[in-house]
């Protein structure tokens, strides 16, 4: 049986099958590909393929088809469910991956970028702004930023940009298009912001 290559043979698939496992109801063609940010002959090939090996499952709506998540084949219950369970970890793992690297520990710690926007093509990279309350612990954990920027890597597979601020530093005009972008699409993985 090698239906995990079937399943995982192309992304469109996977994100399919995610957008299905996050719905609560049934979802239209036109929905799925809404959801997913693909074309339309890029979400009926996959909706197809899944279908034909019955990880999704396809009802008749009169005009349209209703697509649900089949939860209880094999593969989409063993492998593809606690896969999407780990995703949703992620910023908690994250979260406590800068807490146990970073020293002193930030006040805060805010992440950006196209990871943050949930863009699928996010290249890898992850943008973070950690804000400490004085320049001297900012200073300090400067020197932490090489192990955090590797553990990173080695668990998430992301290469970081970080940010480091204090209070008297954040407000400077320089960090006026980076308040911008952390108020636009910016995800508090701890503390509070000053």
């Amino acid at each position: 049986m090698q239906g995990l290559n079937i399943l995982l043979g192309n992304r469109s698939q996977v994100m399919v099958l995610r957008a299905l496992y996050h719905s609560d109801d049934a979802m239209t063609g036109r929905a799925v590909e809404r959801r997913c940010g693909l074309s339309n002959r890029a979400t009926m090939l996959a909706l197809e393929a899944l279908t034909e090996i019955h990880a999704v499952h396809r009802e008749d709506a009169g005009r349209a088809y209703h697509y649900t998540l089949n939860k209880t084949h094999y593969l989409v219950s063993k492998a593809m469910k606690p896969a999407f369970e780990a995703e949703e970890l992620f910023w908690d793992d994250l979260s406590k991956t800068i807490r146990r690297a970073v020293r002193p520990r930030p006040m805060a710690a805010i992440a950006t970028g196209p990871l943050a926007r949930e863009e699928t093509d996010y290249g890898g990279r992850l943008t973070l702004t950690m804000v400490f309350e004085t320049g001297r612990e900012r200073l300090k954990a400067l020197l932490t930023m090489e192990k955090l920027t590797e553990t990173i890597r080695d668990r998430h597979a992301l290469i970081i940009e970080h940010h480091l601020l204090d209070p008297h530093t954040m407000d400077q005009e320089e960090y006026a298009p980076l308040w911008r972008r952390v108020e636009r699409e910016g995800i508090l993985l701890f503390g509070t912001l000053p």
